[in-house]
């Protein structure tokens, strides 16, 4: 199911308008690495070419940088765009290829 626009799953205050295809995926498994080092196993909620949403149980502030590990897969570095209620959405630095993305989506089925 794509999601558009500032929909529940964006916190309010949020600026950013969703350009493309959003998504749910509800993967358990994958690690976040944050700047300091701590590393977590993380439930992946949604995913686009250009950003995710997890939860998080810790503090960060918006453009923390951040690793997201798939098994199987590079760490894919990203940003944080927001954070409310132990819940992070992060941007990619680099956006992910067609491929990629279809790999993260396509592990769900």
């Amino acid at each position: 199911m794509a999601l558009e626009g500032n929909d529940a799953d964006t916190p309010a205050g949020a600026s950013h308008q969703r350009l493309e295809e959003r998504k749910r995926v509800d993967l358990e498994g994958p690690t976040l690495r944050v700047a300091s080092g701590l590393t977590e196993a993380v439930k992946l909620h949604d995913v686009s070419s250009r950003g995710f949403r997890v939860d998080w149980p810790h503090k960060l502030a918006s453009g923390d940088q951040v690793w997201l590990k798939l098994p199987g897969m590079d760490a894919l570095s990203a940003r944080v765009a927001w954070e409310l209620d132990l819940m992070i959405g992060c941007q990619f630095d680099v956006a992910l290829r067609p491929a990629v993305f279809a790999k993260i989506v396509n592990r769900t089925r």
